[in-house]
């Protein structure tokens, strides 16, 4: 079978996702991808050209196949790059993080300590 999910799985190079629509499938690198936004059992992909892939997967799907990289689960609903990462905010509205691109993805209360620890730890070089 040449079947090119087979050549290079997502499972095997953590620096591509492979994303599926109907007519084919094709691979993103793991850096262009900003962050990734659950929506039901559905997620949106944003790059950093602004584009946006909707896939039929689960949000924590993704947070499993991108543990051991930069990627950080900030709320229920987002899973964002450390590497788009501009700052941390704590504002009386919400605690955010804020994206070089300007937009702001909420970090909730329960993730907040683990968030904080890890931007610390990535500043840090520690993995």
């Amino acid at each position: 079978m040449n079947n090119l999910s087979s050549l290079l799985s997502p499972a095997v190079s953590p620096d591509y996702l492979e994303l599926v629509n109907l007519k084919r499938s094709f691979f993103i690198r793991t850096e262009d991808v900003i962050f990734i936004q659950a929506d039901v059992n559905y997620v949106r992909i944003v790059t950093k050209t602004g584009k946006v892939f909707v896939q039929a997967k689960t949000l924590k799907s993704y947070e499993q196949l991108l543990k051991k990289t930069s990627f950080v689960r900030t709320h229920k609903s987002y899973l964002v790059n450390f590497h788009h990462f501009a700052g941390y905010q704590i504002t009386e509205g919400g605690t955010f993080i804020q994206l070089l691109d300007g937009k702001k993805v909420p970090v909730s209360k329960r993730r907040r300590q683990y968030v904080q620890t890890s931007v610390s730890q990535k500043q840090n070089g520690v993995n």
